[in-house]
């Protein structure tokens, strides 16, 4: 962490560069070139009265440039919270962020701004540059309860989710306990990085840490009006009491999600009424009340045509045997509008297992192609519905080998799970 005087030094330095001035013209009366230079490069620490001479010599007004740095630290804050609340930024604040250079002579004030930054690169998927910026930043990083330390901790905590990184972001936090330095960060701030947090335990089959840090978030807002925000939570920690098999808890929390976004219109967006109707689907889907679960799909659909619904439709219609519906979805949604790879392999799966005749060349080929995908993004739960299922396929073509190597695929899957769960 610098020093203010090491600050100064730089500020001198970039002036007199702003200015065309040699360090001689500058040092000239007041000190030598040479110990000028060493200012600048924060090497050695003055006197504040040759501070106080330097600044003069180039007409630096430490006291406005300060009260100018404040002003616009306190714009980029107000970008930050809207980046958080996934509100939009105007053209002038996005602006702002790309000329943080231009805008801060300040070092550290410069490393906030191009931590802010970061966070905005993110939002719009710009995830490679922001990793390059990060992983510049990271060794400036005091790690204490600093403003520099929370955003970047808050903001890497996002480019993990952002990567994909769940076991990572879980793995920080239990083992370094960064959440303890975002003590002086605003109650929202704090809130969102346990919701990141929560996800990536979740994703990570850790569920109880995910909840525990869910039950963090939901404390640090309790007395604040962000409803997006108390909306995600009441689904997320739906997510987490249903993969805990606690269903009426997830229910409750999903019907408390329905009747917030049904009683707030700045939230009520199509997405948002298709997604929480596809989380109670899913709670009634392994609960095996399929019925319920397909009417619930039908209501995601009407208000989005979401394809991860569309798909867990398709699987609730073939437990249900509704070949009819199925056949229906098969054909309205063919495989070309799917680019999600666990979706294509599902609705391919899907769609064979409503022929009439199966060959073992044919069921092989599906095999290999989806389960290694599934084992990759540990998506066990997928594996524990279709591996047993071309089981039967298998056994019924007597080709007992391969059922036993799909039954071997299950039990495997679920032993992952029991034993993440069980940490």
């Amino acid at each position: 962490m610098e020093t203010l005087e090491q600050q100064w030094g730089k500020l001198i330095k970039y002036t007199r560069q702003q200015k065309k001035l040699k360090q001689d013209d500058v040092a000239f009366g007041i000190c030598t070139p040479s110990y000028l230079s060493r200012i600048e490069n924060g090497i050695v620490i003055a006197e504040y009265a040759l501070y106080e001479q330097l600044f003069n010599r180039l007409s630096i007004s430490l006291t406005e440039t300060m009260h100018q740095e404040q002003h616009f630290l306190q714009a980029y804050e107000v970008i930050y919270e809207k980046l958080l609340s996934n509100d939009s930024l105007s053209d002038e604040e996005i602006k702002l962020l790309q000329e943080y250079e231009q805008t801060f002579q300040l070092f550290d004030h410069q490393l906030i701004a191009k931590l802010i930054y970061c966070r905005y690169l993110l939002s719009i998927k710009q995830d490679k540059m922001a990793s390059s910026i990060l992983n510049e930043l990271e060794p400036f990083i005091p790690y204490n309860t600093d403003r520099m330390t929370s955003l970047y901790i808050a903001i890497t905590a996002f480019a993990h989710l952002s990567f994909l990184e769940f076991k990572q972001l879980a793995d920080r936090e239990q083992n370094n306990f960064n959440a303890q330095l975002l003590i002086r960060a605003s109650d929202f701030e704090q809130a969102n990085y346990h919701y990141h947090v929560a996800f990536a335990n979740h994703r990570s089959y850790q569920f109880q840490k995910a909840l525990d840090h869910i039950e963090l978030a939901t404390n640090h807002i309790s007395h604040l009006f962000k409803p997006l925000f108390q909306l995600k939570l009441y689904s997320m920690k739906g997510v987490i009491f249903n993969d805990l098999n606690r269903f009426n808890e997830a229910l409750n929390e999903y019907n408390a999600g329905l009747n917030l976004l049904n009683h707030v219109p700045s939230i009520q967006t199509p997405m948002q009424f298709s997604s929480i109707y596809n989380n109670i689907a899913y709670c009634y889907e392994c609960q095996k009340d399929f019925e319920k679960a397909c009417k619930h799909y039908a209501l995601a659909q009407h208000y989005e045509h979401d394809l991860h619904s569309v798909i867990n439709w398709m699987r609730t219609c073939y437990q249900l045997q509704d070949f009819t519906q199925l056949n229906h979805l098969l054909n309205k949604y063919d495989k070309a509008q799917f680019s999600v790879p666990h979706h294509l392999h599902q609705r391919a799966l899907l769609a064979y297992a409503c022929e009439k005749e199966c060959s073992i060349s044919d069921l092989k080929q599906l095999e290999e192609q989806a389960f290694p995908h599934f084992e990759q993004q540990q998506y066990f739960a997928l594996t524990l519905f279709y591996a047993p299922l071309w089981a039967g396929f298998y056994e019924n073509l007597h080709a007992y080998k391969q059922a036993s190597n799909c039954y071997q695929l299950a039990l495997q899957a679920s032993e992952k799970i029991r034993e993440r769960m069980s940490k």
